[in-house]
């Protein structure tokens, strides 16, 4: 990650930004149970029009030998110190979009970059997930596709591959419980553009995500389902830069990209903190 400083005043997107030759740089979220290899497509789709720069949880992707954490606060600090430098706009999708809401409403600079939030309902109309009644792989998974996800029929039927996987869909479930405590009433003073997929039946309400922001929220509806990125790479390609274009457009303060290593501490949440060191599911769907 570039350090505080290197980077200088945001500009358009879908060439280079300011005075300095580069493209915007995006911090990228996946949903639960991906890790950063969740977004191969999209970033072939992007080519260089973004400094792509991809966090994955303990658990995922190449962190899998890592415990999973199901504390939402403990996921932020994370998540922020895998970003390390300023950012131009955070990109969430799923449970990426409540993590990303929460770091960039920590940032401890100005501005705050906008954040990106696809594929989820806003936090502040989610029902509370009944972590109590998931207690088998067939309980988890059932949660999970009622929330939007997508778990292959063979890992349940597999015993060894439900003995192998239920701990961390069991684990992202907690998290994105705590995180749904944790944002609830959660404001970014930072813009907030919402991705939705036009068959995404899980997602709903979008408008609402403007209780999370104090400053200007926009809705664009895309092809595709709740996995975005996956279904329609090259749409969200195109989508993230036009959006961009107009963030960094409109913004005529001429600061530098907030350093998100700078951030205060999110809310500690109470809950259990279960460990499971798992391989996440590929291609699984996220969840809230």
């Amino acid at each position: 990650m570039n350090g505080a400083g290197s980077m200088g005043p945001r500009g358009a997107a879908g060439s280079t930004t300011g005075d300095t030759g580069r493209p915007p740089t995006v911090a990228f979220i996946p949903p639960s149970l991906c890790g950063a290899g969740y977004f191969r497509r999209l970033r072939r789709a992007l080519g260089g029009r973004i400094d792509f720069r991809p966090v994955e949880l303990p658990g995922h992707g190449r962190r899998f030998a890592e415990a999973t954490l199901t504390r939402a606060d403990l996921a932020v600090a994370d998540v922020t110190r895998q970003i390390g430098g300023p950012v131009d706009a955070v990109y969430g999708e799923s449970l990426g979009a409540y993590i990303g809401l929460a770091v960039v409403a920590a940032a401890g600079q100005r501005p705050h970059p906008p954040l990106i939030a696809a594929s989820n309902s806003p936090p502040s109309v989610r029902e509370r997930i009944r972590t109590e009644e998931i207690g088998s792989i067939e309980s988890a998974v059932a949660v999970l596709t009622s929330m939007g996800g997508e778990i292959p029929a063979d890992l349940v039927r597999d015993p060894a591959l439900a003995e192998q996987f239920y701990p961390v869909i069991r684990d992202d479930l907690y998290l994105s419980q705590s995180f749904i405590e944790l944002t609830r009433s959660l404001t970014t003073a930072g813009s907030i553009r919402v991705l939705a997929g036009a068959d995404d039946a899980a997602s709903f309400r979008l408008e609402a995500w403007a209780d999370h922001t104090t400053a200007r929220c926009r809705v664009t509806a895309l092809s595709g389902g709740h996995l975005l990125s996956a279904d329609a790479p090259s749409e969200v390609a195109d989508a993230l830069v036009n959006l961009l274009r107009e963030e960094l457009d409109s913004d005529s303060r001429g600061a530098a990209p907030v350093h998100l290593s700078a951030v205060r501490a999110a809310p500690s949440l109470s809950g259990p903190d279960l460990r499971a060191p798992l391989t996440p599911v590929k291609g699984a769907g996220p969840q809230e």
